[in-house]
């Protein structure tokens, strides 16, 4: 009784600076090699992303928070893991970088130790906070405005015609020398599971802990659709995170699936919240990939020549304590199978745990 809960005013849209919008067009412009950075504050802007993208004719990389504001396989998609040699190559030698709602930070495009933001062109952002627009990366114009505002401005200033910028085919020559190619098998297994859960649950949300499909995921998975991928696995790389955050997804979009995607030791965190899916009622898809060990801090460990200490995990038998919790599980012998067993989850008025290992693709760890 004592508390006043009357609603506050809303605060408006920060509308565009139209003089700033006017230096930015004329950049664009008479630029040759424009860029656009993509971050999560333009997740609202939708369909409008692609527009500006096809009307400045630039090859578009997306944060893990955007990934999705260009659906995967469009022509002008570079990808959403800066500290990829290609990704990072097309950015650093375009004449102008367009960045909008992104902090340009170590969260939105690598992991920790990868290089940081570095462009030989013009920097132009775009944020909602004006000390933003110079945190990490000191542009030439800073346009502080709504996302969705300021590239609605844009289209309006840019004009109908699109450019001819040769977008598509610089796209093409950074993937043709990508990095794809050089990755372990034990990371570019995972991109048929992931390949996978899009076949069979196409409108899915996928909350990402820190584990090897999800690091392959963050840095080569495209969706096809904004607000369908989030994790943990950048920054602090919180373990634990995904069963949590998944049942969070699932109570805000109850109309879509959610696939938590994590990793035995990341799973142990939190195994409680196992019993908080049932009693919430949120028939989420817990995706375990078990290799019975920390399996990423071993391989650096290896890598420097530390004898492996900790890392090696007596884990229960998760498809027994799945069950009694009260969910469904099953575990998956062979990739041929998953599809199935997704679709079928998806169905499902309870959540369900599939359980894969390093079995499920023939091979040893």
């Amino acid at each position: 009784d004592d508390m006043d809960v009357a609603a506050s005013g809303v605060p408006s849209r920060t509308v565009p600076d139209p003089a700033a919008v006017e230096e930015v067009v004329s950049m664009l412009n008479t630029s040759k090699r424009p860029v656009l950075v993509i971050g999560g504050g333009a997740v609202a802007a939708g369909e409008r992303v692609t527009q500006l993208a096809e009307r400045l004719d630039a090859p578009t990389t997306l944060t893990s928070n955007a990934k999705g504001l260009l659906q995967a396989g469009h022509p002008l998609l570079l990808g959403s893991y800066m500290s990829c040699s290609e990704v990072a190559a097309c950015v650093r030698d375009a004449d102008v970088v367009l960045a909008i709602g992104t902090e340009l930070g170590e969260t939105d495009y690598g992991f920790d130790g990868d290089p940081p933001f570095e462009t030989s062109g013009t920097l132009i952002r775009v944020d909602i906070e004006s000390e933003q627009t110079t945190r990490n990366a000191l542009p030439a114009v800073a346009l502080t405005a709504d996302a969705t505002l300021a590239i609605e401005a844009l289209l309006g200033a840019l004009g109908a015609d699109a450019a001819q910028k040769e977008g598509a085919a610089r796209v093409k020559a950074a993937h043709a020398a990508g990095t794809m190619h050089e990755l372990e098998p034990r990371f570019t297994r995972h991109h048929e599971v992931l390949q996978a859960v899009r076949a069979a649950l196409p409108d899915a949300i996928i909350v990402g802990d820190s584990t090897e499909p999800v690091y392959f995921g963050q840095s080569h998975f495209a969706t096809d659709k904004p607000r369908s991928w989030f994790c943990s696995s950048t920054g602090y790389g919180t373990l634990g995170y995904a069963l949590p955050a998944a049942i969070g997804a699932k109570l805000g979009a109850p109309e879509r699936p959610v696939v938590a995607l994590t990793g035995d030791g990341g799973l142990m965190y939190t195994v409680a919240e196992m019993a908080a899916a049932v009693e919430a009622k949120t028939p989420i898809i817990c995706l375990l990939w078990n290799n019975q060990a920390f399996q990423e801090i071993k391989h650096h460990m290896v890598a420097a020549q530390v004898p492996p200490v900790g890392v090696e995990l007596h884990a229960p038998n998760f498809i027994k304590l799945a069950e009694s919790m009260g969910w469904a599980a099953q575990h998956a012998a062979t990739l041929d199978a998953l599809p199935n067993m997704l679709a079928e989850a998806g169905d499902s008025e309870g959540p369900t745990l599939i359980e894969y290992t390093p079995a499920t693709f023939g091979m040893p760890t």
